[in-house]
């Protein structure tokens, strides 16, 4: 029951405009991802930006169980080095990769250079109880993950170098 496990891996491309830009950063998504991704809208307008509100201005992906940390090797091949800054105290973290040229796709000048972020988040066997509908419970502290469970899991699976702010 102490086995640390990737729960969930969300990629997201924020591109700030819908249109041709939006469209080329859900095809570099789906190939890198491997699955489809989804548009997500803009909660408020911004006029400097020419934002409106309820326009689509990124995509995302969700990625679960083998796809997930099949990407992850992938993306701790490209940056493997975190920050203690990136996590947070319930067994969750984010990063950026700065170019999707990293995962190995050719640079082409009609689509651009995108990046993304990358949020990562970890789960033991037995969260269910916190999130079922029927005889929901809380978690016992000593159940929930921490920082040193999460730097130690990294170190093992994954080989991540983790620096001290």
């Amino acid at each position: 029951m102490r086995l640390v496990k990737v729960e969930k891996v969300v990629i997201n491309m924020g591109v700030g405009e819908s249109g041709e830009k939006l469209a080329k950063a859900e095809r570099l998504l789906e190939k890198i991802a491997g699955q489809k991704p989804i548009k997500l809208q803009a909660k408020r307008s911004i006029q400097p930006f020419s934002i409106k509100k309820g326009e689509p201005i990124s995509c995302k992906v969700t990625l679960r169980k083998e796809r997930a940390a099949e990407f992850l090797k992938r993306s701790f091949k490209i940056q493997n080095r975190l920050f203690e800054s990136q996590f947070d105290s319930y067994g969750n973290f984010s990063f950026g990769v700065a170019e999707h040229t990293d995962f190995g796709i050719r640079y082409d000048p009609a689509v651009g250079i995108f990046g993304m972020d990358v949020s990562v988040s970890l789960k033991r066997p037995g969260y269910r109880i916190k999130e079922r509908k029927i005889q929901k419970k809380k978690l016992q502290n000593r159940q929930r993950i921490n920082r040193a469970d999460v730097f130690a899991f990294l170190k093992k699976e994954y080989g991540v170098e983790l620096v001290v702010d």
